[in-house]
């Protein structure tokens, strides 16, 4: 069958970056991809006891499909993400199959147990492999169960292993559908939609990071090709691209445009701001322009919603502040206005969500420098990509000001955090509950 030797070998190379990584739990594992050399911190790989403990962890893959919202739709449009998969023991322990006889009632995968010499089978490399047989809908190896594959391994909150994956396919020579830039963007686009989907905010904020630290190395990779490009080549230009914050008169567009300011400075865009606060131009490569747009049509949703929250709770009322009451001619202890609790929290949350993206963005940075090469005593190729990347952002946006008559300083707004610490300390709260990039969307 076309492509399953060279799928297998990819898989084979996969399960072996798999292994490596397990004998050095916390630590980066480091992939040579041609001449350069990645760095990946590949989320822990589930392993199994027997067959019953494959049933159940297949039963969840499934069951969070559904309630994310992930359809997997056959030719006739049937979702199989909702059609059961029964696992059963395997009588040879040579290789693992996935039967198709009995849809579109059930699929069934069969894996040969351990007492059979089956132990190779009962790791999620292999389950989910068969598991993505069920949700292509179509028969063999091609570029549609591989696209599914990776697909099935984002969708699940293992957005590195995709990524590994995907580099073994590369590797192999196997096209998957979607390669390069577009299909980071996708990456990224699908993590940030399983954030506004979970209602578990450990989860939604696992995910933002994510997203960042896969913007970052992206962004990494873009700068080190650009460097190393022939002249005649095709190279990413710096560009300009506005964005409507809201309307006129609308309130806390002062806190959307700080919003946006912290997405930017944590992916190398420089942002000008309309006097009015209803629209900012972000200046940079395409690219890190369209992750900008994305993470911050994701936050400030989920920002608003957090606010929401917040004041529907009642626990800014616990913040007070001294109103003179000309009719009794007296200081009096009030709550503080709804308006100045939620500028107080979004403040918090902008800054808050600002730091941890930043930290996502340091840590790649950190992680992909180190697994180069340095030259002598000096700086590595990577770090002179960087900067040479930042330069041409500078210059461009120095050219860019001076072309659109782009003068003055943004002020912001008033800050609300003193009047209203304690919607101040929520809004911390809120944006940093969860334990970062350690999280998973499936338990386990």
């Amino acid at each position: 069958m076309p492509d399953t030797r060279e799928v297998y070998a990819a898989e084979d190379l996969f399960a072996g970056w798999l292994d490596e990584a397990s004998r050095t739990p916390g630590e980066p594992l480091r992939v040579r991809v041609g001449s350069a050399v990645q760095v990946f911190e590949p989320e822990t790989e589930p392993r199994f006891t027997d067959p019953a403990h494959v049933q159940e962890f297949v039963d969840r893959v499934l069951a969070h499909l559904v309630a994310t919202g992930s359809a997997y739709a056959d030719h006739t449009g049937l979702d199989l993400a909702g059609v059961p998969v029964v696992v059963r023991a395997r009588r040879g322990h040579t290789r693992a199959h996935y039967e198709y006889d009995e849809l579109p009632a059930r699929g069934v995968i069969a894996i040969p147990p351990r007492e059979l010499g089956g132990a190779w089978s009962l790791r999620a490399a292999v389950v989910l492999h068969e598991v993505a047989h069920h949700l292509a809908g179509a028969v063999g190896h091609g570029p549609e169960f591989r696209t599914t594959s990776l697909r099935l391994l984002e969708d699940i909150g293992m957005p590195v292993l995709a990524d590994l994956l995907h580099t073994a396919y590369r590797l192999h020579g196997l096209d998957t559908g979607v390669d390069g830039e577009d299909r980071t963007l996708l990456r990224i686009g699908r993590l940030l939609r399983q954030a506004e989907r979970t209602s578990n905010a450990a989860e939604r904020e696992a995910f933002f990071t994510k997203a960042q630290s896969l913007a970052s190395r992206h962004q990494i990779a873009l700068a080190v090709a650009r460097a190393t490009a022939g002249a005649e080549e095709r190279r990413e230009e710096p560009t300009w691209e506005t964005v409507l914050i809201g309307e006129t008169g609308k309130r806390s567009l002062a806190r959307y445009v700080r919003l946006i300011l912290e997405i930017a400075r944590a992916n190398d865009v420089r942002v000008a701001i309309y006097t009015s606060n209803t629209r900012v131009t972000l200046y940079g490569f395409p690219s890190d322009i369209a992750v900008v747009q994305a993470l911050y049509a994701t936050l400030v949703t989920q920002m608003v919603a957090d606010a929401d929250a917040h004041l529907r709770s009642g626990a800014h009322k616990a913040d007070q502040r001294e109103i003179w009451n000309a009719r009794r001619r007296r200081w009096e202890l009030k709550p503080v206005h709804g308006s100045t609790a939620r500028a107080a929290f979004y403040e918090a949350w902008a800054d808050h969500i600002g730091e941890r993206l930043a930290a996502a963005r340091a840590s790649a940075r950190a992680a992909a420098v180190a697994a180069d090469s340095p030259v002598a005593e000096g700086p590595t190729s990577t770090e002179l990509a960087l900067r040479a990347r930042e330069v041409e952002i500078v210059d461009y946006f120095g050219r860019m000001r001076r072309d659109h008559g782009i003068r003055g300083t943004w002020k912001g707004a008033a800050h609300a955090g003193h009047a209203a610490p304690g919607s101040r300390e929520a809004g911390v709260e809120a944006a940093a509950r969860a334990s970062l990039g350690t999280e998973r969307a499936l338990e386990r």
